[in-house]
């Protein structure tokens, strides 16, 4: 576990803020502490090793003064990290390694590393860049996986740093995948978005004044302007959409009614794909096994939803809204088109 909740791991922690707070108090003063105000009961002989234990251990600088005996910090801002770094620890630690490297190669890694590393305290070995992943079973049975990341620029990182942290509105040049040519932007930029191995910046387009998503791959001659905005209230993208379909989505909600069957219909049970989620047996189609249903929800991520829809091909069809019905229809027919082409079978 990442943070130990044993008895002398409670310990620890409360002789740390006893000691902390520059008191100065002696052994059977802290043991008569540890039971008044932390409820923890301990022997003489316990708190000296603990007192040994956070010195050799965890590195604490723990003297006690020549007059009085009270125990005290040598270094005042020294305080007991709630990090403990025992084996389930180090194992907890190199699946944040893991997790975290998702990040490397921007700002975000930086500031990871140095969280990380100030909750270290063994002799600081557990510095993300001092764990070594090794390739023994047992250090890859959890892993994260998703679409290779594009690599970005660092200069685009810099400028994106600054621009989130000062509210500061960027001029950039992007091609979205129905450009046929870069087009220049103004735009704010509210929110970074990690969504399916793809960074993502959420943001105003001044000109247009809509929220847009722009991938961090394609936009390109990015320029940090000195005009300065203010964050709304609601910038964040949580707040605007609820559901499992990735960072797009648009300004108009719509009402969703799906029917599932097979394992389609298994796995979307175990989601929230958005407002007001309703499931009910599809009587009228009720499927092969008779698993059918019709998964009924509202949401603003129409293009999205059309593609996840028809990538469960037998297994889903939509029932409304009509724009998801006609792109489904749509693409059922240049399929249709090509199988009669005897292109599907080559």
């Amino acid at each position: 576990m990442a943070v130990d909740f044993t008895e002398k791991a409670k310990r620890f922690q409360a002789i740390d803020e006893i000691i902390a707070t520059g008191r100065k108090l002696k052994w059977n003063q802290i043991i008569a502490e540890l039971n008044e105000k932390y409820g923890i009961k301990t022997s003489k002989t316990s708190f000296f090793r603990d007192i040994e234990d956070l010195e050799e251990k965890y590195a604490a600088p723990i003297d006690t003064d020549f007059e009085t005996s009270g125990y005290f910090y040598t270094d005042p801002k020294y305080r007991l990290p709630r990090f403990y770094t025992d084996e389930n620890a180090a194992k907890a630690a190199k699946l944040i390694k893991t997790l975290i490297d998702m990040v490397k190669g921007n700002p975000l890694y930086k500031e990871a590393q140095e969280v990380f590393e100030s909750l270290s305290i063994e002799n600081h070995d557990l510095s993300l860049e001092k764990i070594k992943i090794s390739q023994n079973n047992d250090n890859d049975r959890i892993i994260f996986v998703g679409a290779p990341n594009k690599e970005i620029p660092a200069e685009t990182w810099r400028i994106l740093d600054k621009a989130l942290r000062e509210n500061r509105v960027i001029n950039l040049d992007y091609k979205s995948l129905t450009d046929s040519q870069p087009h220049k932007r103004i735009v704010q930029p509210w929110q970074l978005i990690f969504d399916n191995g793809n960074w993502n910046l959420h943001a105003l387009d001044i000109v247009k004044n809509g929220r847009r998503r722009y991938s961090l791959s394609e936009m390109k001659n990015i320029e940090l302007t000195k005009d300065v905005f203010t964050l709304p209230k609601d910038y964040d993208f949580r707040k605007m959409t609820l559901g499992s379909f990735g960072c797009m989505c648009h300004d108009d909600y719509l009402d969703f009614k799906i029917h599932l069957h097979g394992y389609a219909a298994r796995y979307a049970k175990k989601r929230l794909w958005g407002v007001n989620q309703t499931i009910s047996v599809d009587s009228k189609n009720p499927g092969t096994d008779n698993d059918g249903i019709i998964l009924s929800f509202r949401s603003n991520q129409l293009y999205s939803i059309q593609r996840w829809t028809w990538q469960w091909a037998d297994e889903a069809f939509p029932i409304e809204p009509k724009e998801l019905v006609d792109d489904w229809m749509a693409r059922r027919d240049r399929i249709n088109k090509l199988d009669s082409m005897g292109i599907c079978n080559k």
